[in-house]
């Protein structure tokens, strides 16, 4: 009898980025490091420390995705290379989605996922509550998390060797939600 393969993410990934990518420790040392700052000096700040997180988280999602690959991945790899389509939307989705259940703890919300473009947003953010609850609503306003996303993003499309343009589109402050757009170029 062969081994039965799961669809779903394996929880020793999970686990692993919940142990290694704790947020709480991140925030609480983030909080030391910007104070008495000014607003551009704990820019600088989110911009240097938040952004090796969300790179080193990715690339740890990556690692560990391919490590203990499940039935949903080996599925979305051989499509991608039977079509010629890539691993651009659905490789690079999956990769999103063990990044997010790994730091949100819940499911990606995919906006938008196609060849030329994929979206999703975040609501509630764990790190932007945290940030709030650690550092006060003004250094929250500042929205210096969106760097771990960005960074893990320019990660993830540089490890697949993707030409891709992201950006931020909408913010929890102003919309109730963080939406990122990755636009493939031509």
């Amino acid at each position: 009898m062969s081994e039965e393969i799961s669809f779903d993410i394996d929880q020793r990934i999970l686990d692993t980025i919940l142990q290694e990518f704790d947020a709480n420790k991140l925030i609480d040392s983030f909080a030391k490091n910007i104070e008495n700052k000014k607003k551009e000096e704990i820019e600088d700040i989110a911009k240097e420390m938040f952004g090796e997180y969300g790179r080193n988280l990715m690339g740890n999602a990556i690692e560990l995705g391919k490590k203990y690959s499940d039935k949903t991945y080996k599925v979305i790899k051989e499509v991608a290379e039977k079509t010629g389509v890539g691993p651009f939307p659905h490789v690079c989705q999956r990769f999103l989605e063990i990044f997010n259940m790994g730091t949100q703890c819940k499911a990606l919300t995919v906006v938008v996922s196609n060849t030329s473009q994929l979206t999703h947003s975040v609501s509630p953010c764990v790190f932007l509550n945290l940030i709030k609850e650690k550092c006060g609503e003004d250094v929250a306003k500042l929205l210096t998390c969106k760097h771990i996303d960005l960074s893990a993003f320019e990660a993830l499309y540089n490890n697949l060797n993707l030409s891709v343009d992201v950006r931020m589109e909408t913010s929890i402050p102003n919309e109730g939600h963080c939406q990122f757009t990755a636009l493939r170029k031509k």
